[in-house]
């Protein structure tokens, strides 16, 4: 069976959370952008803002989806290339995660790809 590659860049980690990143989803089967980006936008409620996409680019088969509210400590940044890659990041300082949301959020995108 073919498996998803997740690669996950954390900065500290405890015994309830961690700092987490970076965070990469590598795909094996191409989806749909447009289908991936709307079921983030929907799903991924838990990483302490709402998400929005900014960006859908055709030609480079790219889609952009950010935090819609910039806080002071930073926003989150999701790349969708393909069909089969994402890239999260936390932009400014790290996103404080629970490793029950962690474990959540790579189920969900597990199932979105």
């Amino acid at each position: 069976m073919d498996e998803i590659k997740v690669t996950a860049e954390i900065e500290a980690t405890d015994q309830l959370g961690m700092l987490l990143k970076r965070l990469q989803v590598d795909a094996p089967r191409t989806g749909s952008l447009r289908k991936q980006a709307a079921a983030i936008v929907e799903k991924i409620d838990y990483l302490g803002c709402e998400l929005k996409v900014i960006e859908v680019d055709g030609i480079s088969n790219a889609v952009q989806i950010r935090s819609r509210k910039v806080v002071p400590d930073g926003f989150i940044e999701i790349v969708l290339r393909g069909g089969n890659y994402l890239s999260l990041e936390r932009k400014g300082a790290p996103l404080h995660i629970s490793k029950r949301d962690y474990e959540k959020l790579i189920r969900d995108l597990k199932e979105i790809f």
